[in-house]
This record gives structure tokens, C-alpha cells and sequence, in this order.
């Protein structure tokens, strides 16, 4: 399965990810090639910046956007939220894995660190008890 990460920012987006109800995410990037794959939702509060966990979804659905921002909308049946939000900064790969991923600036992103993909895993395993 090919992971991917997704940034929820609460400024551009206009509303917390604690609103967030869907398991759909939204980008400028057309994503054909998503289908299928896991997308995991991130956002960020306060600063500096803590960095939390609101959601995994399997993408069953690549459409255009209801939204005027964003280009395309993926969204699925099958995932998971989080609440409370897990906090990523203290877990001892998320500095890496945020680096790699340009501090979530290249907004919907490929995940190719396998160890991060591990630990997200982990934490969907251990909130689905």
C-alpha cells in the first residue's frame, strides 16, 4: 500500500481539524495514481507548532473539489479518527519524517520513509483497541 501524508492548516483551511467529519482531504494536485492508497491527516496548533494526528483513510474516491482553494478531493469509506489527537512531535521519528517531508509544505505528499509509515501504523493499531 503506498502512504501518503496530508497537512491540515487551520489558517488556510478556516476551521480547526478537530472539524474535520470526513475522511476526505483536499488538494491542488490531480492524484489518480491515490487510489487505493492510505492518506494520513495531520494539522498543527499553537506555536511553536504541535503537530497532532487526526486521521487515516484508505482512498476509494478521486474527485473534483467541492472547494474554491483546491483542485481535487480524496476521500474513502474505510479509516479512522483520531480523538483525542495523538501529539507527533516528542515520538523519536516524527523530526526526520517532517523533515522529509519539507515541514509539510508540498502539501499532499508521497510518505517513503518506512519507519515513519511503522510508527503511524503503530498508532492506528493502538487507538483501534
Amino acid at each position: 500500500m503506498t502512504d501518503f501524508v496530508v497537512y491540515h492548516k487551520p489558517e488556510r483551511m478556516g476551521y480547526e481539524a478537530l472539524d474535520v467529519d470526513r475522511l476526505a482531504v483536499y488538494t491542488d494536485k490531480a492524484r489518480q495514481n491515490a487510489m487505493g492508497g492510505r492518506v494520513w491527516l495531520l494539522t498543527g496548533e499553537d506555536t511553536p507548532r504541535k503537530y497532532l494526528l487526526r486521521a487515516a483513510f484508505v482512498i476509494d474516491e478521486v474527485s473534483r473539489s467541492d472547494k474554491a482553494d483546491f483542485r481535487t478531493r480524496l476521500s474513502g469509506k474505510s479509516g479512522h479518527f483520531f480523538h483525542p489527537m495523538p501529539v507527533l512531535n516528542a515520538q523519536p521519528w516524527f523530526a526526520r519524517f517532517r523533515r522529509s517531508q519539507g515541514n509539510f509544505a508540498f502539501g499532499f505528499q508521497r510518505i517513503c520513509d518506512a519507519k515513519a509509515v511503522d510508527a503511524l501504523v503503530k498508532l492506528l493499531d493502538t487507538t483501534e483497541l
